[in-house]
């Protein structure tokens, strides 16, 4: 445990919010890959895919400062509960999608929701839309484009669908988490799993029907890589510009199919990872360009 320490203590800065920010990145790279083999009706994996990382929260919070429950959790503001809806939604939306298409798809449309939240910021918040912007947003509905246009049955024409619902999701999430600041992320995600949850139940939700090896990945992917990728890629942005926090973030898109195809042998259609670049790059350029104007 000392030599761990020790050798994060090394690491000041921003060159410790790159480290927190790969880390997470790799992690949550695991998420699409544990999805697919656990390989569950959608409803159960939903159920703990809210649960478990509720709970999880909830005991990190309650450790660090249960203040926070105490003041927020147990009295929440309306906002603060569609901000939790929202989420859940997105969390829903994005286990649709990985069972309707592939990996690459899912991961690449869902990771256009900062393109999207600039939009929804500039009409609700004011925020300017630079010329930059407004071309990385036309060049990346080009990549979507041509990752909708390739799908030759309605099943995985359903799944991009709801990997942009989810895109859109999180978008307005991000927007809600913008206007408070951020300030209590932890109990959205705490409420939002719990909502998840219920939904889930409601919707046909049957915990404990899988069998020993599935609630294995249900525990690792729920228990583990969720919340620790997430505390993680969140310790980030407090050391690094966002900009480049979120350009290692763009490494999911990369890792996580690169995964799927090393353990499960699912290799993208040539349209999908065309589109799939385009996007990528895209993103990449304006995050660098953004960076560039800010320093």
């Amino acid at each position: 445990m000392n030599l761990i320490s020790n050798t994060f203590s090394r690491f000041q800065g921003e060159a410790r919010g790159r480290l927190f920010t790969l880390l997470g990145v790799m992690i949550l790279s695991f998420d699409s890959l544990l999805v697919r083999l656990i390989d569950s009706d959608e409803w159960t994996l939903i159920f703990w895919r809210g649960l478990l990382p509720a709970v999880v929260f909830f005991l990190v919070q309650w450790k660090m400062d249960r203040q926070v429950l105490e003041e927020h959790l147990f009295h929440p503001k309306i906002s603060t509960l569609l901000t939790a809806v929202l989420f859940s939604a997105s969390t829903i939306c994005f286990v649709f999608s990985l069972d309707h298409t592939e990996v690459t798809s899912t991961l690449v449309i869902t990771n256009t929701a900062p393109l999207i939240t600039a939009v929804l910021g500039f009409f609700f918040l004011g925020e300017k839309l630079s010329r930059s912007t407004m071309i990385a947003i036309l060049i990346s509905v080009g990549g979507i484009w041509l990752v909708f246009g390739y799908q030759p049955n309605p099943a995985e024409l359903e799944g991009d669908s709801l990997a942009m619902v989810t895109a859109i999701s999180m978008s307005v999430y991000l927007i809600m988490l913008r206007k408070t600041h951020a300030r209590y992320a932890t109990v959205f995600l705490i409420y939002s799993g719990i909502f998840t949850a219920v939904v889930a139940l409601l919707a046909g939700a049957k915990p404990f029907s899988l069998p020993p090896i599935k609630d294995l990945y249900i525990v690792l992917l729920c228990g583990v890589v969720l919340p620790c990728s997430f505390l993680l890629i969140n310790i980030g942005p407090r050391y690094l510009p966002a900009a480049e926090a979120s350009l290692i973030l763009l490494l999911e898109v990369l890792f996580g199919p690169l995964l799927v195809w090393l353990i499960i042998g699912e290799t993208p259609a040539p349209a999908v990872a065309l589109g799939a670049g385009i996007i990528v790059v895209t993103l990449a350029g304006h995050t660098i360009i953004s960076q560039r104007k800010h320093t």
